[in-house]
């Protein structure tokens, strides 16, 4: 009994197989279960919040503009034919310049001599002295014109209207007593886009070419848009039309009471410059493509800028037998260009 005892205390608890000369086969299962779960709980929280707030765009700050000035000087003389040629050159910091002649703002001493309609051209209009200003983010620069009248030139007048037979009913030229020989009229209106000088030009007609039925006074100017009728005789002064100047006929033969001259049945007419060249002219009756006509006047249709004269009854927009400078009235002088309304 006491055997037993000691041999459960110390023998093993497992079978013992082993024979001798065999191999222990007993396996060690004893597990290791201590997992380490030691985690690196130490977190780098220093964020770098430092932005860089110098915003790099790449962009240079604009050039200055350092001076403005004249691409080509201004022309000192010009007539009202020409134009004011403004060109200006701006130069800036980085050593660059340009065409600035559109950015320019102009100024005009004197808009009745000239005008800058549109930026780098001055148009002239009547003769006179005028300095431009022209101004650029503060800097400034002029130049002093001189402008003179253009004489008038082929192209630049037609007869607009004529009365060859006086004794239309009314009074033309409203001086209250109508006449066959003063009541007659010759309108001539500038069709051009310049302002143009008549003095000392004629009105002649065919046959009487070497006795002029009227010589325009010296002065007599014309804008575009605008006309003169020259009447046979009478008294011009209650009439005021627009844009439009009535005289009496100036010619050699006052003691002959000849007026105009104008003959019912056909006559040519010619508007002679200084020199003797003919720059406009008009002709009806026998011979020409325009018949005559009795107790009206011809006129152009459409007025000044038609190629065709008809009876004034049927011209466009007219009224009556007659009107001497009716197309220069209201709404129809508009249609003119609009630099040269006054």
């Amino acid at each position: 009994m006491r055997f037993l005892l000691l041999c459960l205390a110390a023998c093993p608890s497992g079978d013992d197989t082993a024979k001798d000369g065999d191999t222990e086969v007993g396996h060690d299962s004893g597990n290791d279960t201590g997992d380490d779960t030691g985690t690196d709980t130490d977190t780098d929280t220093g964020d770098d919040t430092a932005v860089d707030t110098g915003d790099d765009t790449g962009e240079l700050p604009p050039p200055e503009l350092v001076a403005i000035e004249w691409t080509t000087l201004p022309a000192t003389d010009i007539t009202t034919r020409d134009t004011l040629a403004l060109q200006v050159t701006a130069s800036f910091s980085d050593g660059s310049s340009t065409d600035a002649s559109a950015m320019v703002s102009y100024v005009s001493s004197d808009e009745m001599v000239l005008k800058v309609y549109e930026p780098g051209v001055g148009q002239p209009i009547w003769a006179g002295s005028v300095t431009v200003t022209a101004t650029l983010e503060g800097h400034e620069l002029s130049a002093t014109a001189n402008v003179t009248l253009a004489s008038a030139t082929t192209g630049d007048l037609v007869f607009n209207e004529v009365l060859a037979d006086g004794t239309v009913d009314g009074d033309p030229n409203g001086d209250g007593n109508p006449d066959a020989v003063e009541d007659e009229f010759v309108e001539i209106a500038n069709a051009s886009d310049v302002t143009v000088d008549l003095s000392g030009y004629t009105l002649v007609e065919e046959d009487l070419y070497y006795l002029p039925r009227h010589t325009f006074a010296e002065g007599t100017v014309l804008r575009a848009g605008e006309a003169i009728v020259v009447f046979g005789g009478g008294d011009t002064s209650s009439l005021a039309p627009t844009n439009c100047t009535a005289v009496v006929a100036v010619n050699g033969d006052s003691a002959l009471e000849y007026g105009l001259a104008l003959n019912n049945e056909g006559e040519n007419m010619s508007l002679v410059d200084t020199a003797g060249t003919t720059v406009a002219g008009f002709a009806y009756g026998d011979g020409t493509d325009i018949e005559a006509i009795e107790d009206a006047s011809y006129v152009l249709s459409p007025e000044v800028y038609g190629t065709d004269y008809t009876h004034h009854t049927y011209a466009t927009g007219s009224t009556g037998d007659f009107s001497a400078c009716a197309y220069v009235d209201g709404t129809a002088y508009a249609g003119h260009d609009a630099r040269y309304s006054p």
